[in-house]
């Protein structure tokens, strides 16, 4: 089918009952339309998405989601990658991504069965021990819900929670394994007179001779002359600093 045909297959462009005139839906245009088209018609439209593990009054890491429906779901399931580990889970015999089907299920619900008429700031926060999506009035609940049991479980052992309310908010329970940083870090605001604390005082020296010696162009056998090695030495080798 061609875009038009596809549209219109989906009731995406429907005729105006009052005027009689022909056109696209604002679900069409939520699901499709660029960015500015988007806020001509709905300027409050906008998802967040929050990383908030250390600085917990504010956020680590925080993406405002502007975009259509389609882009925006790749954008929030990227953010969720990003920060949850894809931790070993088993669906029987199978192994699987419990992290990516509970991503799947709480990102669709969140972008498609929210009230856009209401203004309320759609959002999804990832926290040590939890994520949770809040949106304002739900128009339905998603069919996913036993999807979203089944692989909580899976994943952190806890079963997932639903509150309604005003605002709609779903809670997925974690393990401290889901948000933990794996693998050695050095703080990024590390100076290069920081970095010194990571070495030896002896790579420290040898370090700051070749970092003064290599103004020059020079070859390896006159490096290691300047350094006072040998190729016998134990630690000749360049790439041993």
């Amino acid at each position: 089918m061609s875009d038009e045909e596809l549209l219109r297959s989906a009731n995406l462009i429907l005729v105006d009952s009052n005027t009689g005139k022909e056109g696209i839906t604002l679900a069409a245009i939520l699901l499709f339309g660029p960015d500015n088209l988007i806020y001509s018609v709905l300027a409050h439209h906008k998802t967040d998405a929050i990383f908030r593990m250390f600085n917990v009054d504010r956020y680590d890491d925080r993406d405002v989601i502007l975009t259509n429906l389609m882009d925006s779901y790749d954008c929030l399931i990227a953010f969720g990658e990003k920060h949850l580990n894809d931790l070993f889970t088993m669906d029987g015999i199978i192994s699987v991504s419990s992290r990516d089907k509970i991503l799947r299920e709480i990102v669709s619900n969140l972008l498609a069965h929210r009230n856009f008429s209401d203004a309320y700031v759609a959002k999804m926060v990832i926290e040590k021990d939890r994520i949770f999506t809040e949106i304002g009035l739900a128009d339905e609940l998603g069919s996913g819900m036993r999807n979203t049991y089944k692989y909580t479980r899976l994943y952190s052992g806890a079963e997932p929670q639903f509150v309604q309310g005003d605002v709609y908010r779903t809670i997925i329970p974690l393990t401290e394994a889901a948000t933990a940083t794996v693998g050695p870090t050095v703080p990024a605001q590390d100076t290069p007179q920081d970095t010194h604390k990571y070495l030896s005082q002896n790579k420290i020296e040898r370090l700051a001779k070749l970092t003064e010696f290599c103004s020059e162009p020079w070859s390896k056998k006159e490096m290691m002359n300047y350094m006072g090695l040998t190729r016998t030495s134990p630690t000749a080798g360049i790439k041993s600093m």
